[in-house]
């Protein structure tokens, strides 16, 4: 009996060790082919393990908390260690959220990490047939944006928790990993936005769909030292020429359904095959590739659809090769030309709006230094929303147009709070909200006494990045980040200056002033702060571009370079020749060509950005934006409004080799009267220094005037309606939005009874 109790617990032992040797090195395991990790779990310099933000999974997640490093990845890094038992190419994706909004572009800022698979096969992003590499890897093409080292900028364009992770700035890839052979991988997280949230990661296999990966039912893989069978190969190819095409059918949406302009449209499949398995799934919206799955597929949904005829095709493919297809023709917005604004109510007839408070509860309390973030939910069932308040305590604390931004109270102190919301219609019409909550005991401190008369303490102001003197690349994106204080009060204004022209304008609050694609030359940036007081305080770097003198722009090449040609996508002929300041009158069925002089060019890199956006690159003539088959253009409509083209011509295909040439130009869509109306509207004042100034319209505008005001990138600051009493009368303009938008050019385009008339505004 002794001599068994000795053997068992010896082999206990033995086996124990085997566990422990195989997790040597590995804190998590891939386990039939998902990995799942608690960021958390792991911690690093710069990270903070919080749970303030609801909605999340395990214990917390991790808050990037350090200094922003939007250009030098490799700080601030937390590791991961992974023991994969099943070799092959894995998706990575994280659960992630946007921890804290600015004042403006929300979703765009505080929004992204970098991340590195240092010992990986191969570590890549994947759009469709499109692939890019991290800079510093020895591998191209390389993704748009940052990135180096070997590291790629993974961001999120959404606010709340989602599994959106993409790399590639305006062309989002997504992120893979190929391990040849088991064994323990890294996966790095380095800080590179404060306010970036990461709540899980995944690693799966290709064969895995997204959505079974995401599912947060899902436990952490610890690794337990446990060893997983690697999956049953796929069936073979049955015996050549007996294999049954695959059958497939589009279940979602339905041939012929018509959708709202803006819809996201999620495109359904059923698919089979009778003797084998689908091994490839892809999705054509007007013959252009979408989308590509392997075996199993992951809805591909088209968003914020423009309006206009869609011809929607399925297609897959089976082990043995053969293919089958499906097809789906929808509208969106009756059929090719979006809907006119619903006509205003009769006089005096006019709904109010509705508003409801989503977050925070009423009656909720909160810690002192939490950060409470407003939700609203607004509609007006006759009209639109126009313009969303909110108010603390009576004070106005911000205002946003037609689109609201959740407002945050950081770093909130103790006491009592009423939060009312206010929207405003397209009539003028108003609705409130209120709720009331408490912060700590609900009873806040005494104020701090006021410093002696004349005493006052001006605030402290340091700008951490650039560093004085630094030298940048052309075309790179300097980041301006300042460290401020005041000893006896509270910094209520920050401002940045480039070579003394006013950028940048924030509250109390500071978010990273970028200075994109920065040009040439030498630049003084200084940053001024103003004290609850009035006192200020100012500091000042000086940087240089490339050689710190604006090189000459080069001679125009000969031949013309790149010119652009608008094509009638129903007859495939030329319309005309679209040029700066072009406006395309009647924009529904059409396709935009790129000419290039250039001998040589093998690819056209084109960037739309406005009412609608692509980016795209054609590796064969005719080089078109929205591709054609063999010269037969595809044709889209184009919202009315402005759009910026840039099209560059390129030695090598999909944008390699040497950049030949480039042009840009802008250019407006739909009913337009710009040639009469340089003559006939005016605004004064202008340049404009906030949202007030006033508008000279022609004699025969009378009544109501729809308006949009819309950045040079085609994005939409606020939209609404006012109206002209009489001939002759001015439109008086308040625009609260625009008050607190950066300088630059703006358009405002006016429509009155079917005339439309585009005004340029300058915001200084």
């Amino acid at each position: 009996m002794k001599l068994k109790t000795t053997l068992f617990i010896c082999l206990t032992a033995l086996f124990a060790y085997q566990i422990q040797a195989q997790c040597t090195g590995a804190q998590f395991q891939e386990v039939n082919g998902i990995a799942v990790i608690e960021a958390e779990s792991v911690d690093g310099p710069g990270w903070a393990q919080r749970s303030s933000q609801s909605g999340y999974t395990g214990s917390g997640y991790n808050s990037y908390e350090g200094t922003n490093y939007f250009g030098s990845p490799g700080n601030n890094i937390v590791t991961y260690t992974v023991r994969i038992n099943t070799p092959g190419t894995y998706r990575f994706q994280w659960r992630n959220k946007i921890g804290v909004l600015a004042s403006s572009n929300a979703s765009t800022e505080h929004n992204d990490s970098w991340l590195k698979f240092p010992d990986a096969s191969d570590f890549y992003g994947l759009r469709g047939n499109s692939r890019v590499y991290p800079k510093g890897s020895g591998k191209t093409p390389n993704p748009e944006g940052a990135s180096g080292g070997g590291w790629f900028k993974v961001y999120t364009n959404t606010i709340n928790w989602s599994w959106s992770t993409q790399t590639s700035d305006f062309d989002p890839h997504q992120v893979y990993a190929v391990f040849n052979s088991p064994g323990v991988y890294r996966i790095q997280v380095s800080g590179r936005s404060n306010g970036h949230l990461i709540d899980r990661m995944v690693l799966h296999r290709t064969s895995i769909s997204a959505s079974s990966a995401q599912s947060l039912s899902r436990t952490q893989t610890n690794c337990d030292g446990s060893s997983t069978p690697p999956p049953p190969p796929p069936p073979p190819p049955p015996p050549s020429g007996e294999n049954n095409a695959p059958t497939v059918s589009i279940t979602s949406p339905s041939n012929g359904q018509n959708f709202n302009t803006g819809s996201n449209i999620t495109v359904s499949l059923n698919a089979s095959d009778s003797d084998g398995s689908i091994s490839k799934h892809q999705i054509f919206v007007n013959n252009v590739l979408k989308d590509t799955d392997g075996a199993n597929y992951s809805a591909y949904t088209m968003t914020n659809a423009a309006a206009g005829s869609y011809a929607i095709r399925a297609t897959v493919t089976d082990n043995g090769g053969k293919t089958a297809s499906s097809t789906v023709n929808i509208t969106v917005g009756g059929g090719g030309s979006p809907p006119p604004p619903p006509p205003p109510p009769p006089s005096g007839e006019n709904n109010a709006p509705t508003v409801s408070i989503t977050n925070p509860a009423d009656g909720q309390n909160f810690n002192t230094g939490s950060t409470v973030t407003v939700g609203v939910s607004a509609s007006d069932s006759d009209g639109s929303i126009a313009k969303h308040q909110v108010y603390v305590n009576g004070a106005l604390k911000d205002t946003d147009g037609a689109n609201y931004t959740a407002h945050q109270i950081s770093n909130i102190a103790a006491g009592s709070y009423a939060i009312r919301v206010t929207v405003t219609d397209n009539e003028g019409a108003t609705a409130s909200a209120t709720v009331n909550i408490t912060v700590g005991s609900g009873n806040p401190p005494p104020p701090p006494p006021p410093p002696p008369t004349g005493g006052n303490n001006p605030p402290v102001v340091s700008i951490t990045s650039p560093n004085n003197g630094q030298n940048f690349a052309v075309g790179s994106n300097v980041s301006v980040g300042l460290s401020a204080s005041d000893s006896d009060g509270s910094v209520v204004k920050h401002q940045i200056f480039v070579n003394n022209v006013l950028r940048d304008t924030d509250g109390t609050f500071f978010t990273p002033y970028v200075i994109s694609n920065i040009a040439a030359g030498s630049y003084a940036i200084r940053a001024t702060v103003t004290d609850n007081d009035g006192a200020t305080t100012s500091a000042t770097v000086n940087i240089t571009v490339g050689s710190g003198n604006p090189p000459p722009p080069p001679p125009p090449p000969s031949g013309g370079g790149v010119t652009f040609s608008l094509i009638n996508a129903s007859t495939n002929s030329v319309v005309s020749t679209l040029s700066n300041g072009s406006n395309i009158s009647s924009p529904n069925d059409k396709n935009i060509r790129a000419n290039s002089s250039f001998s040589g060019t093998k690819s056209v890199y084109f960037r739309l950005s406005g009412r609608l956006n692509r980016v795209w690159t054609e590796n064969t003539a005719p080089y078109a934006l929205y591709a054609d088959n063999g010269g037969n253009y595809v044709g889209v409509n184009f919202p009315s409004g402005s759009y910026t083209l840039l099209a560059e011509a390129w030695s090598g295909s999909n944008r390699t080799g040497t950049k030949l040439g480039s042009a840009t130009i802008n250019f407006t869509a739909g009913t337009s009267t710009a040639k009469s109306a340089i003559g006939q509207v005016y605004v004064y004042p202008n340049p404009v220094k906030d949202g007030r100034f006033s508008v000279k319209v022609p004699e025969e505008v009378v009544g109501d005037v729809f308006y949009s005001l819309i950045s040079t990138s085609g994005a939409e600051v606020e939209t609404g309606k006012i109206s002209v009493d009489r001939a002759g009368d001015n439109a008086e303009f308040n625009l609260d939005s625009f008050d607190n938008k950066n300088n630059g050019v703006y358009y405002l385009i006016l429509q009155s009874k079917g005339s439309s008339f585009t005004v340029p505004l300058i915001k200084k």
